[in-house]
């Protein structure tokens, strides 16, 4: 199942972990939303969803640490990442079944989605919305994220409509892309899609992953976040309309 790669698409790789790293390091932003799009436009979805299996979790239990005493229990979060490790795990079950070129093209529609939905004025949830759509909204990210490697158009439209404080955002997020994460990992496992081999590649991603991270703080300091996003998301924007034309 290791796809045949180049080495300039294997560079091509490396360099989509650092880059993911350094959004990450830089914005906040996690590492799928990038690598995942790129890996998969160089080989295919599901090595990409493989691939981002671990680098997609390891990062997260630093910032959970960091901002731990911000959780304010505004919204029920255990629920909201039990729901995403079941939604994940429906979400491998479609990738093992739908037409490859399809999910592709979803994922490219995810990514016009989520660019649009950063562009927009953000709504936000009342107190007991957030709690009754704390569950819905972690099934359908974990979907996404199962399906399709990406769940932050998702979790995003939702953790944004909180209207949390930047270090409660943090760790929420961090928490559930902690949980949709090690449960995508069991359900590739499972499924017998992740062997020792490709848990190996996936952990040799944390290298650059970490690299990118410590350089997007740095850079960071020097650069306008919002000039910074606005490349950023027309990038992914044009990465998303080619996934949908050219799956």
């Amino acid at each position: 199942m290791t796809p045949d790669v180049s080495s300039l698409e294997l560079l091509l790789i490396v360099s989509a972990f650092l880059f993911g790293g350094f959004c990450k390091g830089f914005s906040g932003m996690g590492v799928p939303v990038i690598a995942v799009p790129v890996i998969a436009s160089i080989t295919d979805l599901t090595f990409a969803i493989i691939m981002i299996a671990i680098p997609s979790v390891v990062p997260n239990f630093y910032q959970v640490w960091m901002y731990r005493q911000s959780w304010n229990r505004q919204f029920p979060l255990p629920s909201l990442s039990i729901l995403s490790v079941i939604g994940s795990g429906v979400g491998i079950f479609v990738l093992l079944n739908a037409e490859p070129k399809l999910l592709t093209q979803i994922l490219g529609g995810l990514l016009t989605i989520y660019v649009i939905s950063r562009r927009l004025n953000p709504f936000y949830l009342s107190n007991s919305s957030a709690k009754l759509l704390a569950g819905p909204a972690g099934f359908f990210s974990g979907l996404a994220g199962g399906t399709t490697g990406v769940s932050a158009p998702v979790i995003l439209m939702y953790l944004t409509a909180l209207n949390l404080s930047r270090e409660t955002f943090i760790f929420s997020i961090s928490v559930y892309f902690i949980a949709m994460g090690s449960g995508q990992f069991i359900w590739l496992a499972v499924s017998n899609l992740m062997t020792w081999e490709f848990a190996l590649l996936s952990t040799l991603g944390l290298g650059p992953i970490f690299f990118g991270m410590w350089l997007g703080n740095q850079i960071g300091r020097l650069i306008s976040g919002d000039q910074f996003n606005s490349v950023l998301q027309l990038f992914l924007l044009a990465l998303g309309i080619k996934l949908i034309v050219f799956p």
